[in-house]
Order: structure tokens, then C-alpha cells, then sequence
């Protein structure tokens, strides 16, 4: 069966393996092809493939280089556990975790269980009521109860944590709701559940609303009860976070282009006579997405992901004019791009790197100029493959305008031929 060749990263070194299959028989060692003496490619000298106990991953698997660097060996991870930049870990994400643990460097943990809703919208008499207590941490399954204090009458709690029913008595009910989780860890939080009367407009949409994020594609839907349908929403103070807007039938919807706490006062308005209104403040909290280096072609590597960046014309005294731009995605702009020392691994395999003479790197990520020294092309021939990489190395660094700035690296490749093919 044809299978097709998948790039991967042991700390800074490339590798080939076909995907689909592994790359060869667990404990049985590879080793690469040697260089031309003559020639500027990249490699570790007669006698090593590899710097020695070099990691990565193959799969789920750890493929380690052996303490001479003669080759490759392939080690399978414990029962539970899968590589991930070389190390066996119990997790990657949170979906790797049971019972709402969490994924902490590479461990899964159990987070301090917590009750995370803080507010109970009101209800209205005579009108269904339905809301679902949320918690974290902890242990799943959770159970829910009233520890002290009353619900309305007509309104009860599930073990589920879900309130429901039709109040039939109006006022404010003050009570202590409890969760317990499957390790019989108990937490408490105090809450207000109002009963308003039947000839009140209400909203019952809770405040702060779920968090979205900058850049990202964001809607919720506020509700209310009581009066009259159709009801009429509109912002009585407070802005909404730039990107988005707010329908009059009580749509926010938008893709937020600014992060923090946003705060804004809603006015819904019902369709009676008297017309009927309420208002109610609520807080929208925006997050970052993760700072990433992006690129139109990439190597996409465990480790270190090279980034193809538009091929470059070189001629021999004659600089021909180039430009382009490093982009990346999340965090918060305006990004700052700098060189950076490629890492010591990597430079086993590209002793000749760096922005070449003639371009140079804005901190907006603008790299330009003209490279008129042919001789300081280099061509990589990746190890473990028949692959072979021609033209300018280097590795960048960007930070993000945050108080605290977050950071990511690549490698960049600046290309003489092109990369690839059918």
C-alpha cells in the first residue's frame, strides 16, 4: 500500500515517517544518509545520524537517538500514556482527562471544585422557570441540594442541579444551594431567587455572559419573561465590545476585535399597552485567543514547525528585490518580530543559518531587501529521508503587546527552489 511521508521534529531534528504506518519495527534502529564531504549539506559527521538521546515522537511512541548517535530507537510509552515532545504524558488537553480532571503539564489533575454560577435571574409568577447550575472542578458525577434557606414555592432543584417548576408566590427568597462531587468534596454558595408579579417584565438571561473571544465568531440570545410578545431590546448605557451588535429582537452577535471586561446596561421593552420594561447590566468578559506563528506552507513539526516562506530569486552580484511579511494570529497587537539563535540542536543539522546579508527583519514582521551572495545558499538534506531543503535558514521570535507579553518561535525557510511538488 502507497503511503505518504509525514514530517515530524526531534528536538530540532527533522524526520520523515510514513503516515499510517510506523517508520520502522519498535527496537530496531535507522540511520541517515551522509552528506557529500564537499558539499555545504547538513550532518552529523561518519559516524552519527543523530545528537545522542535526541527525542521525539512517532505516534504515541518515543523515538529516541542512542547515547553513541548511531540511530534511531523506537520505545513505546506506558499503558495510559502517549508522547508528546518526546515525553510520555498522561495528556495534551483537557479531553484527555476523566471526570472533569484537568491536563497540567502534561498530568491529569483534579481542579478545587467550585460553583461558577453567581446569579439567578428572577422569575415571573404563573411563568415557567428553568435554569442549570454549572460547577467545576472536583470530581463528576455532581449532586445538588438546598442546604439552607427556601426555594419559591412551585420552584424546585434537581439533583442534576437544574431549577424548574412555576413560582406561585411573589418576593425575594434567600437561600444556600450545595454541590457535592463523587469524592464527597461539598461546596456552598449563597443566592437570591426572585418572584416577580405576573404583570412584570422580567429578563432572566444570567450576568456575566459565557466569555468569548477576540477574533472569534460570538452570539447569545437574552431572554425575558412576562408582558407582552414581541419584545424590544436596546443598550440604555455602556458600549458593547467593538466588532459586535445587538439586534432588536435581543441578538449579540459579532466576532469581538478588543479583549477585557466589557459592561453595558440592556433595556428590553414588551408589546402591551402600558409597555412593560426592564433593565439589567451585564458584564461580557473577552479573552485572547493563544499567540501562534502562522504561514501559508509549513512544515506543521511536534517541536519546532518550519514556515515556507515565498521562494527567493538569487543572483550573483545582483540583488533582486524581495519582500514579505511574518504573520501571526491571537494574542494581542501590534506583534514585535525579532531574530533569534537557531536552537543548539537543530544547529547540528544547519550550521549555516540566519537572515542572510542584504535582507533585513522589521519589528513588524516585514522581512526585505536583496540577497546577492549565492554562496550562502544552504541546502539541508533531512535525515531519515530522501527530502532535501535549499535555501535560507533562520529562526524569529514574536511577542505580543500584552503587560506580560506572551511569546512563540519558529523556523523559517527562505527558499531557493520550491518545496514539495505533486
Amino acid at each position: 500500500m502507497r503511503h505518504c511521508l509525514q514530517p515530524l521534529v526531534l528536538l530540532g531534528c527533522l524526520l520523515l515517517v510514513a503516515c499510517g504506518e510506523d517508520p520502522m519495527p519498535a527496537g530496531v534502529s535507522a540511520a541517515a544518509t551522509k552528506g557529500d564531504a564537499h558539499s555545504d549539506s547538513g550532518s552529523l559527521g561518519d559516524t552519527t545520524v543523530c545528537p545522542a538521546n535526541m527525542a521525539g515522537c512517532v505516534g504515541v511512541d518515543r523515538l529516541v537517538c542512542k547515547p553513541d548517535g548511531s540511530g534511531f530507537v523506537q520505545e513505546a510509552c506506558p499503558t495510559g500514556t502517549q508522547c508528546a515532545t518526546g515525553v510520555c504524558v498522561e495528556c495534551l488537553t483537557d479531553k484527555d482527562c476523566k471526570d472533569g480532571s484537568t491536563c497540567v503539564a502534561g498530568k491529569c489533575a483534579v481542579a478545587p471544585l467550585a460553583i461558577t454560577t453567581t446569579d439567578l435571574p428572577p422569575g415571573v409568577k404563573g411563568k415557567p422557570y428553568s435554569l442549570k447550575l454549572e460547577a467545576s472542578g472536583g470530581v463528576l458525577p455532581y449532586a445538588w441540594s438546598v442546604s439552607q434557606g427556601t426555594l419559591p414555592p412551585g420552584i424546585t432543584l434537581d439533583a442534576t442541579g437544574t431549577l424548574g417548576g412555576s413560582g406561585t408566590q411573589p418576593g425575594a427568597f434567600s437561600l444556600q444551594i450545595k454541590v457535592t462531587d463523587a469524592a464527597k468534596t461539598e461546596v456552598t454558595a449563597a443566592f437570591v431567587l426572585k418572584i416577580e408579579d405576573s404583570n412584570t417584565l422580567v429578563i432572566t438571561t444570567a450576568s456575566p455572559l459565557k466569555q468569548a473571544t477576540e477574533g472569534t465568531a460570538y452570539t447569545q440570545k437574552f431572554d425575558a419573561q412576562g408582558g407582552t410578545t414581541p419584545y424590544f431590546w436596546g443598550v440604555t448605557s455602556g458600549t458593547l465590545p467593538p466588532g459586535m451588535t445587538l439586534s432588536t429582537d435581543g441578538n449579540l452577535t459579532g466576532a469581538p476585535t478588543a479583549d477585557g471586561d466589557f459592561t453595558f446596561d440592556l433595556k428590553v421593552l414588551d408589546n402591551s399597552p402600558q409597555t412593560l420594561n426592564a433593565v439589567k447590566t451585564f458584564k461580557l468578559p473577552i479573552g485572547l485567543a493563544p499567540l501562534q506563528i502562522v504561514g501559508t506552507q509549513q512544515l506543521d513539526l511536534f517541536i519546532i514547525k518550519i514556515i515556507v516562506l515565498p521562494l527567493i530569486v538569487v543572483v550573483d552580484k545582483i540583488p533582486v528585490p524581495y519582500s514579505t511579511k511574518l504573520e501571526a494570529t491571537g494574542g494581542k497587537k501590534p506583534y514585535h518580530w525579532s531574530e533569534i539563535q537557531l536552537p543548539a540542536a537543530l544547529k547540528s543539522f544547519v550550521p549555516k543559518s540566519g537572515i542572510p546579508a542584504g535582507l533585513t527583519l522589521a519589528d513588524d514582521g516585514t522581512l526585505s531587501g536583496g540577497v546577492s551572495d549565492a554562496s550562502l545558499v544552504f541546502e539541508l538534506k533531512v535525515p531519515l529521508s530522501t527530502l532535501t531543503l535549499k535555501g535560507f535558514f533562520f529562526s524569529a521570535q514574536v511577542k505580543d503587546s500584552q503587560a506580560q507579553p506572551a511569546n512563540k518561535t519558529a523556523i523559517f525557510i527562505i527558499p531557493t527552489v520550491p518545496i514539495g511538488g505533486p
